[in-house]
């Protein structure tokens, strides 16, 4: 059964402790061992050589709509890439969660945004950046706060803006990785995790824009389980 088609919730009887019960496509939601988002633990983690973070993003326009229960944000121009391990992944869409998902040594940020990227292969790999709120604002977010609640509204509402994701990161790409899952249903595994330590900072009137239409929007903290979570500096 497609994903679309299933109403599954943040909370209530269909929140994510029930994803798994939902349907058969869904069960991984409680059977899996390497389920995300995931604390990140500095007694957990160990260091990764090789090569860093290569990005290549520039201004493009994106196609934003509403995807179940969030706002997505599709790249019309698919040469926005990534460049993980000498592995090259190109973007295909990203999207915010409010409160954070991951968690820094059990310490959740205000913002956390995905970004979805695949390989030749077909393999995904997520970008998470955190980010912060206050005064000093590294980041301008009027286009998108304009839109959000705009085409949250209807499934039919679509939106395009001009943005860099760039923007959205850290001008040091220090970051966490280990393998995961995707954190809504149907949450399935074998998804490459990259997450930045550090973060870009949106202002007050911005994160409770975003927040009223996108609030609570949190998949728990998953157990470990045994797995190796590398820091490359």
């Amino acid at each position: 059964m497609p994903a679309y088609s299933i109403n599954w919730s943040y909370d209530g009887d269909k929140g994510p402790e029930k994803w798994g019960q939902i349907c058969s496509d869904f069960e991984i939601a409680q059977s899996g061992k390497k389920q995300s988002p995931i604390d990140i633990r500095s007694e957990d983690v160990k260091p990764l050589e090789g090569n860093p973070l290569e990005t290549s993003y520039s201004r493009i326009p994106y196609q934003v709509k509403r995807v179940e229960n969030s706002v997505h944000l599709f790249p019309q121009e698919m040469n926005q890439t990534l460049t993980f391990q000498n592995e090259v992944y190109r973007l295909v869409a990203f999207h915010a969660h409010i409160p954070s998902e991951h968690l820094l040594d059990s310490v959740a940020y205000p913002i956390e945004w995905h970004f979805v990227h695949e390989n030749a292969k077909g393999e995904k790999l997520v970008l998470g950046a955190f980010m912060d709120v206050g005064t000093t604002v590294s980041i301008d977010m009027t286009d998108l706060r304009r839109v959000f609640p705009e085409v949250f509204q209807d499934f039919s509402i679509e939106r395009e803006l001009s943005l860099d994701i760039t923007d959205f990161l850290p001008e040091e790409k220090v970051y966490f990785t280990y393998e995961g899952s995707l954190t809504t249903p149907p949450t399935v595994e074998g998804i490459r995790w990259i997450v930045l330590k550090n973060r870009q900072t949106i202002g007050h009137v911005a994160h409770r824009a975003l927040e009223k239409v996108i609030g609570g929007t949190n998949r728990p903290v998953q157990p470990l389980n045994g797995r190796s979570i590398q820091f490359h500096e």
